[in-house]
């Protein structure tokens, strides 16, 4: 089993819901804010992103419904990941800390 980096396990994640992002403090003190709309985008699961050699349903659009993009209820997956619950009922995309914050570093969001 591989160990998990101290850098991509969060001591503290908030649900922003006026600011509609999802707020991260890692283990290293580094935070890091995502938007709703980014996640949704980047949804990990088979159905969204794909899988094997069938695309995800998200391949090919090019916007997303407004409720699509709401984020109404957040849980905790173990101690390794978070799964956001979206307006429209989709709650399949777990998104680990490790892409989390491997996502952050990509896209400059850490503070």
């Amino acid at each position: 089993m591989t160990e998990t980096s101290p850098a991509s396990t969060p001591t503290d994640i908030e649900m922003d819901t006026r600011g509609r992002r999802l707020r991260f403090v890692w283990a290293d003190g580094r935070r890091s804010d995502y938007d709703w709309e980014y996640l949704r985008w980047r949804c990990p699961c088979a159905t969204c992103s794909g899988e094997g050699e069938f695309a995800g349903e998200l391949k090919d659009r090019t916007e997303l419904q407004p409720e699509e993009i709401e984020m109404v209820d957040i849980e905790l997956v173990g101690r390794y990941a978070v799964k956001p619950i979206w307006r429209n009922g989709h709650d399949t995309g777990l998104y680990t800390f490790r892409n989390l914050r491997a996502l952050a570093e990509m896209d400059n969001l850490l503070s």
